[in-house]
C-alpha cells in the first residue's frame, strides 16, 4: 500500500455550482490563483460588514492565509450560509475538526452568492493510495461526506458509503 502525507485542501472551482458534483477523481494539482472574488470596488464600499468579512475570507484562503481566512469568515457566518460553510471548510483544513462540525450542525444551505460568483468550494480528501482523492462539493451528496468525514471516516469509506 501507497501511504502519503498529502493534506485536505479547498478547490475553488469557477463554474455554476450545479455542474460541480461530489466524486472521486484521480488527484490532480491544485491552483487556486485565479480564483478570488471579485467585487467592483464602488460596490465593496457599500456592502454590509459581514458581506465584506465573506470576500475578505474567501480570498485570504485564495492567498494561502488559512489563519486569516478563518478570522475573517468567522466575522460573517452567523449571517451568511456560504461563510459559514467555507468557515467550516477551512476549519477542517486546518485540522479543526470538532469546531468544523459544530457549524455544520443542523446546517441548511443556501447558495445565493457561490451562484451568483459561479465560485464553488471543492473539498479534495486524499485517499491512502495517493493517486484519488474524493472531491466534496456543495451537493446534497457533499453534505452527507461532510458528515461522514467529521464522524472520522476516511476518504474511501465515504466513497463506498454514497455509492462514489
Amino acid at each position: 500500500m501507497i501511504t502519503t502525507d498529502r493534506k485536505i485542501q479547498i478547490f475553488i472551482f469557477k463554474g455554476h455550482p450545479e455542474k460541480v458534483k461530489t466524486q472521486v477523481a484521480p488527484v490532480f494539482e491544485i491552483d487556486n490563483s485565479e480564483s478570488y472574488m471579485e467585487v467592483p470596488f464602488e460596490f465593496y464600499l457599500d456592502l454590509p460588514e459581514e458581506e465584506k468579512a465573506f470576500v475578505e475570507g474567501f480570498n485570504k484562503y485564495i492567498d494561502g492565509d488559512f489563519k486569516g481566512s478563518r478570522r475573517e469568515l468567522a466575522k460573517s457566518a452567523s449571517k451568511i450560509p456560504e461563510a459559514k460553510y467555507m468557515f467550516a471548510l477551512v476549519n477542517i483544513v486546518l485540522g479543526k475538526f470538532r469546531e468544523a462540525g459544530f457549524l455544520l450542525t443542523d446546517f441548511n444551505p443556501e447558495w445565493k452568492r457561490f451562484i451568483q460568483t459561479w465560485r464553488v468550494p471543492v473539498l479534495v480528501v486524499p485517499f491512502r493510495t495517493g493517486d484519488k482523492a474524493l472531491y466534496i462539493s456543495i451537493d446534497e451528496k457533499g453534505m452527507q461526506a461532510l458528515n461522514y468525514l467529521l464522524e472520522g471516516k476516511s476518504a474511501e469509506e465515504i466513497a463506498f458509503l454514497l455509492g462514489l
